[in-house]
């Protein structure tokens, strides 16, 4: 009867999980750059199952195989698919049209994100705000205006090319870290692209699903009321069992 309750337990937070992370994609919709995410479950423990057999005055077991008693959200999978690029006619918004994320520094942290709706800080660079300065091929990139011409990741400003925006990838993913939403760091030195496929005056959209995640949330919040109402039950049988050993005599 508790391996019932745990299983059930685990059950609805592992539901309530899915639903926050659903939610979270759904609320992050309108975020440039950002990547949705998805709970990837895993089995919380297990019983190894046993054949005995008498032999004698002893027993010896036969390891039969492993059955999990609790399956819960062991953490949230970052899905890294292209978003949609959207033209923004902002001189300062940047979009990356395949792998790669640009690079922030900030007070020695670099960030990376694939989030390029930049602006010009007092001190006249080009910097993502909440995440640092962006990073050029020859370092922090300087404009002092937003009157630039942009060709091919290459900055002009009067005539004159300041630097190129660097974009930089991992050979593996799982290496980042994150921090915020679209937003991370990573342990791994990133590769620099060579030729990086970027549009100015342009941003790239969420690459979030919201008919998926409105599904996955109707989904979730189903099997959590059908757990919770087996709750329920099982608490009235085990309420019900003692009830009636109490009046054995």
């Amino acid at each position: 009867m508790s391996r019932g309750f745990y299983a059930l337990t685990s059950g609805m937070l592992t539901q309530q999980r899915k639903i926050d992370i659903s939610s979270n994609n759904v609320a992050n919709l309108n975020t440039a750059g950002y990547k949705r995410e998805q709970a990837v479950t895993s089995n919380f423990g297990s019983l190894l199952i046993n054949k005995y057999k008498q032999d004698g005055i002893s027993k010896e077991a036969e390891p039969l195989g492993n059955v999990s008693v609790i399956r819960t959200v062991e953490e949230s999978n970052t899905i890294h698919s292209q978003g949609t690029l959207e033209e923004t006619g902002r001189s300062l918004d940047f979009a990356i049209n395949g792998a790669g994320f640009f690079a922030m520094e900030n007070n020695g942290d670099i960030f990376y994100t694939r989030n390029g709706s930049f602006n010009i800080d007092a001190e006249g660079y080009l910097y993502l705000q909440g995440a640092g300065r962006v990073q050029g091929e020859y370092g922090e990139i300087y404009l002092g205006t937003d009157n630039f011409e942009f060709q091919n990741g290459s900055i002009t400003v009067d005539g004159e090319e300041t630097d190129r925006v660097a974009v930089y990838d991992f050979q593996d993913y799982n290496s980042l870290t994150k921090v915020r939403e679209g937003l991370y760091t990573s342990g791994e030195y990133p590769e620099l692209v060579e030729y990086p496929q970027i549009s100015n005056q342009t941003i790239e959209r969420s690459n979030v699903d919201v008919t998926k995640e409105l599904t996955d949330i109707m989904s979730a919040q189903r099997s959590l009321q059908t757990a919770a109402q087996a709750f329920k039950i099982y608490d009235m049988l085990q309420d019900k069992a003692v009830t009636e050993i109490g009046k054995i005599n």
